[in-house]
C-alpha cells in the first residue's frame, strides 16, 4: 500500500509529535499538549493559523495532514514522506498490517473514490484498524466520516467522540459532531458541539456559519446574524462569512443582492490556494443564480458542488437530485441563448 501524497498547499496540516511529555500509542503517534509557542506566537495544541509554516526542527517523525475532502492522512516528518512504523502489527484479510499510517491512507484513497462498495471495504479496514489502535486519532476520525457517508449517524457521533476524546483541540472533529446531533435531532448537543468548535480555533468562521445556520432553521434570524457579523469580524472575505450574508438575503427575499455576495467572493486566499470552506457555498449561489436567470452560473456551480460526492451535504441531499439541476440549468442556459440569438436577428 502507497502513501498517498497531497500538496501542503490544499492541506490545514496537524502536528501530533510536538511534545515532550507525550505518551506513545501503538500507531507510532504521540499525545499532544494544550499550549506551546512558536516564533513568538502561542498556539492552542495543535491549531495554528492556516498558513503558519513551521520549521522543520518542532517535528519529530510523524504528522498528520487533512485533505481537501476532509479525510486524515499519516506522513512523515513535516507531511512528507512514509508515516513511521506501528508499535506492533495486525492482521486483515490474511495480510499482515505493520505501518497503521500506511493503512490508513490506503482506506482514505478508497473512500476519496466515492465508491459505495468500495466504501464498505475501506469501513471494515478503519474499524479492523480501531480495534488494533483504539487511540489512533486517523482511525477514529475518518471512521466516523465513513459512518456519516453510509448514514449510521449513531456510529458516526461515537467515532468522533472517541476521536475528541484523543485529540480534543482539533476543531473540525466538533463540527461534524455538530452536524450529525442536528441530523439525530438533538439540537442543545448539536449548539454545544459548535461552540466547542469555535473555542478551538478562532481562525475559521466554518463554525459560526453552522451555528447561524441552525438558528436560521429554528427561525431565530436575530439569533443568527450575530454569529454571522462575529464571523466577518474573524474574516470579512471568508467565504462561510459572506455565505452567512447571502443566506440572510435569500431569507429575506432579496435574490439579487445575494447573488451579487456569491458572485464577490474569492474561494482563494492572497496566495492563490484555495480556501478551506463549507460547501453548501455552491449549493446556494447555483440556486440564487438560477432565480435569477442566470443557468450558466448555476449549472457551473452545480458542476463545482458535484467534485465533492463525500461532503456531508450529500448526506442530506441526493447526488443524483444534484446532477438533474446541473442537467436543467444546462438546458435552460441552451434554450436562453437561443431565444437571445433569435431577438438579435430579429
Amino acid at each position: 500500500m502507497g502513501t498517498i501524497w497531497v500538496r501542503k498547499a490544499i492541506l490545514q496540516g496537524i502536528n501530533f509529535a510536538l511534545f515532550v511529555c507525550a505518551a506513545v500509542t501503538l500507531s507510532g503517534t504521540v499525545g499532544l499538549s494544550a499550549q506551546f509557542k512558536i516564533g513568538g506566537k502561542e498556539y492552542a495544541g495543535i491549531l495554528w493559523g492556516e498558513n503558519d509554516l513551521l520549521d522543520p526542527e518542532f517535528y519529530e517523525d510523524g504528522s498528520l495532514l487533512r485533505t481537501d475532502q476532509d479525510f486524515i492522512l499519516a506522513a512523515g516528518r513535516n507531511w512528507k514522506g512514509d508515516p513511521p512504523g506501528s508499535k506492533g502489527s495486525f492482521e486483515f484479510d490474511g495480510q499482515k498490517i505493520e505501518n497503521s499510517g500506511l493503512f490508513n491512507n490506503e482506506a482514505v484513497r478508497i473512500l476519496q473514490t466515492a465508491d459505495s462498495e468500495k466504501r464498505k471495504i475501506a469501513v471494515r479496514m478503519l474499524e479492523s484498524g480501531v480495534r488494533f489502535d483504539p487511540s489512533f486519532f486517523a482511525f477514529r476520525y475518518n471512521l466516523g466520516r465513513a459512518y456519516h457517508l453510509e448514514k449510521n449517524y449513531q456510529k458516526a457521533v461515537l467515532q468522533f467522540e472517541y476521536a475528541s476524546a484523543e485529540v480534543p483541540q482539533y476543531y473540525r472533529t466538533y463540527l461534524h459532531t455538530g452536524v450529525l446531533y442536528e441530523l439525530l435531532n438533538e439540537p442543545i448537543q448539536a449548539v454545544a458541539s459548535y461552540k466547542k468548535a469555535v473555542e478551538r480555533n478562532q481562525f475559521h468562521t466554518e463554525a459560526l456559519i453552522l451555528l447561524a445556520e441552525h438558528y436560521i432553521k429554528t427561525d431565530l434570524k436575530n439569533r443568527a446574524k450575530i454569529y454571522i457579523q462575529r464571523a466577518l469580524k474573524i474574516d470579512e472575505n471568508s467565504p462561510d462569512a459572506k455565505l452567512g450574508l447571502a443566506r440572510l438575503e435569500i431569507l429575506g427575499g432579496r435574490d439579487y443582492y445575494a447573488y451579487r455576495i456569491f458572485r464577490n467572493t474569492d474561494l482563494h486566499d492572497e496566495q492563490g490556494n484555495k480556501r478551506s470552506y463549507n460547501k453548501k457555498f455552491h449549493f446556494y449561489f447555483a440556486e440564487t443564480a438560477g432565480r435569477i436567470g442566470d443557468y450558466v452560473t448555476a449549472a457551473k456551480e452545480y458542476e463545482e458542488l458535484l467534485k465533492y460526492p463525500n461532503d456531508p451535504f450529500f448526506t442530506e441531499f441526493s447526488l443524483k437530485i444534484i446532477e438533474r439541476r446541473r442537467d436543467l440549468a444546462k438546458r435552460f442556459a441552451e434554450i436562453k441563448a437561443l431565444d437571445e440569438e433569435s431577438e438579435k436577428e430579429q
